[in-house]
C-alpha cells in the first residue's frame, strides 16, 4: 500500500495501538498530552475539501452490429468538496447528510478486446452526490474522552454522473473519429473509509474538529450519449463504466450548541 492512503492508514494504526492503553485522556506524563475533549453532543455542520483519484471499472460499449468492446479507462486526479449537516450522540456514533461535488476528470483508454477496435480518445465525467453517512469512533465508545479520535465511516446515497461528449478513434474505419453526445444519469452510491479527528480548540472553548480521512466511493454506473457528430448509426450501448474514486480530504466539523 503506497501514497496518501498508506500514510493515513499507517498513522491511524499506530495511534490505535497507543490509544488502547488505559487512561489516555488522563496521561499527563507521557508523550500523548492530548487533553480532554469538549462536549460536542448535538447538531453540527461539516465542510470538506480534498483530492479525488478516479478508478473506472468495466469500461465498454456495444457498437452497432458488433460484439462488446472493453476498455482500460483511466483519468486524472481532480478536486473534491462537500458540505454536511449532522448529529453527534457522543457515544461513539454520529451521522450526517452530505452534498458532494467531484470535479471533472478525463475518461480515456485503449480497447482490451482482441482484434481491431476503437479506442476512447476523449471523454470526461463529473459527479454530484447526496450521501447519508454514519461515523463510529471506537475509543469514544470505550469512554476515552480524548481530543484525538480515530473513526470509521460508511455512506449510502445517490450520485448524478455527468458524462461529457466522448470520442472513439478507429483508424481501420471511416470516419476515423466519431464524437458522441454527453449524458447525465443517476445511480446508487456507496462509500467506506477511515480517518482521525482532532479538536483544534482548547477544552472549554467552542469546539472545532479538524478531520483527515480516506474514503473509497462507488458512484455507480456512468453512461455517455448515443448521438454522434457524423454518421447515422448509433451504438447499441454507448460508453459505459463504473465510476469509482479514492478521496483524501480534510474537514472542519463545528458543533452548533454547547452544553
Amino acid at each position: 500500500m503506497t501514497g496518501g492512503k498508506g500514510i493515513l492508514l499507517a498513522g491511524l494504526s499506530a495511534f490505535c495501538m497507543m490509544a488502547a492503553g488505559p487512561g489516555l485522556a488522563q496521561d499527563s506524563a507521557g508523550l500523548l498530552k492530548l487533553g480532554v475533549a469538549s462536549v460536542t453532543y448535538g447538531p453540527y455542520v461539516r465542510a470538506e475539501l480534498g483530492a479525488s483519484s478516479p478508478s473506472f471499472g468495466d469500461g465498454h460499449w456495444l457498437p452497432p452490429g458488433d460484439p462488446r468492446v472493453d476498455f482500460d479507462l483511466g483519468g486524472k486526479r481532480t478536486g473534491f468538496a462537500g458540505l454536511a449537516v449532522g448529529y453527534d450522540w457522543m457515544n461513539g456514533f454520529r451521522g450526517d447528510i452530505s452534498l458532494l461535488q467531484v470535479g471533472r476528470s478525463d475518461v480515456t483508454g485503449p480497447h482490451t478486446t482482441a482484434g481491431t477496435h476503437a479506442d476512447i480518445t476523449a471523454g470526461s465525467v463529473a459527479t454530484t452526490a447526496l450521501m447519508g453517512n454514519v461515523f463510529f469512533s471506537p475509543f469514544e465508545r470505550m469512554g476515552v474522552n480524548s481530543r484525538l479520535q480515530p473513526f470509521v465511516v460508511a455512506g449510502i446515497g445517490l450520485a448524478n454522473n455527468e458524462v461529457g461528449p466522448w470520442t472513439r478513434t478507429n483508424t481501420a474505419t471511416s470516419p476515423v473519429n466519431r464524437t458522441f453526445a454527453g449524458h447525465t444519469s443517476t445511480s446508487a452510491a456507496l462509500s467506506l473509509g477511515v480517518g482521525v479527528s482532532y479538536q483544534i480548540t482548547a477544552a472549554g472553548a467552542p469546539p472545532i474538529m479538524l478531520e483527515l480521512a480516506y474514503r473509497y466511493y462507488h458512484f455507480g454506473t456512468a453512461k455517455g450519449g448515443y448521438t454522434a457528430d457524423v454518421g447515422s448509426s448509433v451504438p447499441t450501448e454507448p460508453l459505459t463504466f463504473h465510476n469509482n474514486a479514492g478521496v483524501i480530504s480534510f474537514s472542519l466539523r463545528i458543533p452548533l450548541q454547547r452544553l
